[in-house]
């Protein structure tokens, strides 16, 4: 598992937040479902 970042709207306020996913599509598909594709604008970025 890898950790994705990305800045996501959460109740209004701009955030970043962190994941573990397989690779970036399958992190992108789960913050697009736990915040709503209009509130992840950018495409996550991996770290560490």
């Amino acid at each position: 598992m890898k950790r994705y970042k990305a800045t996501v709207n959460a109740a209004g306020m701009w955030v970043e937040t962190i994941l573990y996913a397989q690779n970036q599509a399958q992190a992108i598909a789960l913050f697009k479902a736990i915040f709503g594709a209009p509130n992840v604008p950018y495409i996550p970025t991996q770290i560490g």
